[in-house]
């Protein structure tokens, strides 16, 4: 009950507007910084988004940005560190200035500093609530409460606690954030004048390029363009018949009109019966390459995206929405001029040179009038197409920038429902459907003409050549029957002109969708991560080095992250942490190590060897990663877990072992299907905790000489990180372990630990000796680590 009265008796709508929720796993939308806290509520002004900035420990860092508040955080947040987005996340909430504020392990992602700002003190047990009061009334009863505590070494004094409550740290140099030269929103409306740039930007693209790519499906296109060919005989030689047919009503012998009707009749029979077959021949064999050739269309763009850098998806234009509107839209435009288009296009073609072949042996001087005539029509038909590629071009951004937003509320809906943004997406959606819609009605208006006057122009050729027709037969010139066999062929002619034009929008559309598709293909990857060449070498011992490694992120050149960072990790010391403020570099250490991108100076070097140097499979191979925010797949748990090793097919008994020493298995076998359990899209189904717990065990899986632990157990629960932690210290024995960590409790033991600041190394040493130092000193003390 919500103030004595049942939830279920209340406007949803209306109840959840008193609502800020802060999840564990940060939500941010692929748009400014601005717009993600603006998200927040209707009718916030820029003050109040700097307030809430401001009390959520964001607004210092925000302000250090070029950009500011409109900084773009790139799709899902991803050119923010875990920390920041968080941040921002929180300041979404408070900005509703919520009557009730949940915060669901909000502080998760944060470092010491920060989260001594935030806190929250929610403590359940099967989700029930067991103990409630203030942190002293908790303390003294010595319950769960007690126990959760003195597992974490909550040793802080209140005056402590607030002496720390802010911090001035600003680190915000590392950030890796893209597009500085745009300050607008994903979701804004692209001008006309950008669109244009940018479709013309893109090579044309013969659709001869797209029929190679269907050569292998030759036998089905030859098949098909001989019955296309046939096809497209059947009306030239009706025109000679039908013309025979009318004449022969001049006979008065009735005998010899009966005979002359059985066997045109027989005609007509066997036409119909040619037709059936080559139709269906036509229609079979290029329906059936067509198809053929857009699932391979299909998986050569998927592949082509897969084979993309990790900076190419950084990017805002190859979002989600932007990659699926390829897939979807642009390849299905693509058969639009392929396939059974093909099939009437030669029809058609092959109808119009019998008709004016026929047309010129039975009546010269009257086919040379009405080719006269054509080049109009052509011109009317080359306008209209011209008009549709514009048309078509600009209707792609649209429905692309529409398909965004679609994805962006779908993707993320709980937290589009929870903060009641339901209208607000539904008017941004609907904004870009009109921009559309108005190209549209424009698109219309040109078409409405260019085939008004298409069609009635050939009935002004009709007219002219009746006209001119009789001239001919009083001249002598001409018999009645050659005029009819005329204008009946030029009159079949006309229509596979019109037939042809009427395919004009989805030949444009089909040429705009290939100029997309080859742009992607002819794309080379920076880093290629299918290339089966470089050095494989046949062991890994697990040495590392960051020799003078200097980096900034490919999409913001202007903001150096790492400056000369220098640092050897020796197969012997096994674990080494980095530690630091959140956006100081320390996950972007991880990112190189797996080379997702190159530093832009010096070496990162395997067993001596430069990264760069080596093939790509075999180095992420010999790492396994366990990330601040797991990422699992919409299958059972076991699938989840053997996606560590998919060299073979993992047994039962192996997956079981690495989720029992995630300390995972015991929830599992709890489970009515356990193993076989769906976690969900994105492993909605599963808490925090137990998706990290899962990660756990697939890297485990996987065996590796490197594993790397970004804040790998910052969503565990206390109870549930002290047996992880163990499981994970034993995990590294053999193998080098580097640890990005906020919670200094979890590195306490580390070989090695490296305090990062703004990109560089500013202490290292182990942890008593760091102690006696300043940065890490701060760190441990603003922790309460004993």
């Amino acid at each position: 009950t919500v103030d004595c009265k049942d939830i279920r008796t209340l406007n949803v709508q209306h109840y959840r507007e008193h609502f800020g929720v802060v999840s564990q796993e940060p939500v941010l939308f692929g748009t400014t910084i601005n717009n993600n806290i603006r998200y927040g509520r209707d009718g916030v002004t820029d003050e109040d988004i700097e307030k809430a900035a401001k009390e959520a420990n964001a607004y210092d860092f925000i302000m250090e940005f070029p950009m500011k508040f409109n900084t773009l955080v790139g799709e899902k947040g991803a050119q923010m560190s875990g920390g920041q987005k968080q941040r921002i996340v929180i300041a979404r909430a408070l900005v509703r200035n919520p009557k009730i504020l949940i915060l669901d392990e909000a502080t998760s992602a944060l470092d010491t500093e920060s989260e001594s700002v935030v806190q929250a003190a929610l403590e359940k047990k099967d989700g029930m609530v067991v103990e409630k009061g203030t942190h002293a009334e908790l303390m003294a009863k010595q319950g769960l409460y007690y126990s959760l505590a003195m597992s974490q070494d909550i040793k802080k004094a209140d005056e402590q606690m607030n002496s720390m409550a802010y911090s001035t740290e600003k680190d915000i140099s590392s950030i890796p954030l893209c597009s500085m030269n745009s300050i607008k929103s994903d979701f804004t409306d692209k001008s006309e004048e950008s669109i244009q740039n940018k479709e013309t930007s893109l090579p044309e693209v013969s659709l001869l390029k797209i029929f190679k790519l269907n050569k292998s499906e030759w036998p089905s296109v030859v098949l098909g363009t001989l019955a296309s060919v046939l096809n497209g005989t059947v009306h030239p030689v009706f025109s000679i018949i039908f013309a025979k047919i009318v004449t022969m009503f001049e006979n008065d012998d009735k005998t010899t009109l009966k005979h002359d009707a059985e066997i045109y009749s027989m005609i007509f029979v066997m036409l119909g019966i040619i037709c059936f077959v080559s139709y269906f021949i036509q229609g079979l064999f290029y329906g059936r390459a067509g198809e053929i050739l857009t699932m391979r269309l299909r998986h050569l763009a998927f592949k082509a995206m897969l084979y993309q850098g990790i900076s190419w998806f950084d990017d805002k234009e190859n979002s989600t929405g932007a990659l699926t509107t390829i897939l979807a839209i642009d390849i299905a435009q693509i058969q639009g001029a392929t396939g059974s288009r093909v099939g009437v296009l030669t029809q058609n073609a092959t109808n119009m040179g019998l008709s004016v072949i026929i047309s010129f042996i039975y009546g010269w001087e009257m086919t040379l009038l009405i080719l006269s005539i054509a080049p109009v029509l052509a011109l009317t038909g080359m306008i209209e197409m011209a008009a549709m590629t514009g048309f078509a071009n600009k209707d792609k951004q649209e429905l692309k920038h529409a398909g965004k937003i679609a994805t962006k509320a779908v993707e993320n809906i709980r937290t589009t429902v929870s903060f009641t943004r339901e209208k607000a997406f539904e008017q941004m959606y609907e904004e870009m459907l009109q921009t559309q819609h108005r190209n549209t009605l424009k698109k219309a208006q040109i078409i409405g003409i260019c085939y008004a006057f298409s069609h009635a122009f050939v009935y002004f050729a009709y007219a002219a050549c009746f006209r001119f027709g009789t001239y001919l037969i009083q001249a002598g010139q001409m018999t009645p029957e050659g005029m009819f066999i005329v204008f009946t062929a030029i009159a079949y002619g006309a229509m596979a002109i019109g037939e042809t034009l009427v395919l004009a929008p989805e030949y444009s559309r089909a040429k705009s969708g290939a100029a997309h598709l080859f742009a992607l293909l002819e794309k080379k990857p920076t880093i290629d991560s299918y290339s089966q060449e470089r050095k494989k070498p046949d062991i890994c011992e697990g040495n590392i080095e960051f020799r003078e490694v200097s980096f900034f992120y490919p999409c913001r050149p202007d903001v150096l992250i790492l400056h000369s960072l220098s640092r050897s990790i020796e197969k012997g010391k096994t674990v080494v942490a980095f530690v630091g403020s959140s956006g100081c570099g320390k996950s972007t250490s991880v990112q190189l190590l797996q080379r997702f991108y190159d530093p832009v100076k010096g070496q990162v070097l395997f067993d001596g060897v430069d990264a760069k140097e080596l093939n790509v499979q075999w180095l992420r191979s010999q790492i396994a990663i366990v990330s601040q925010e797991p990422v699992l797949f919409n299958c059972s748990i076991a699938e989840n877990i053997a996606y560590g090793d998919n060299s073979r097919v993992v047994p039962l008994n192996e997956i079981k072992e690495v989720a029992n020493a995630a300390n995972i298995h015991s929830f599992i076998e709890s489970l009515p299907e356990k193993y076989s359990t769906q976690v969900g899209l994105k492993g909605t189904q599963l808490s925090g905790g137990q998706k990290q717990r899962l990660a756990i065990a697939r890297a485990l899986l996987q065996k590796p000489k490197i594993l790397l632990l970004d804040e790998a157990t910052s969503a565990l629960d206390n109870e549930s990180e002290k047996v992880v932690q163990h499981a994970l210290d034993k995990a590294s024995k053999g193998r080098t372990c580097l640890v990005v960590a906020h919670r200094l409790s979890t590195i306490q033991n580390a070989d090695l630990i490296v305090v990062l600041h703004n990109g560089k190394i500013k202490e290292q040493g182990a942890h008593q000796e760091l102690l006696r130092n300043d940065i890490y000193f701060k760190l441990v003390n603003a922790q309460s680590v004993q």
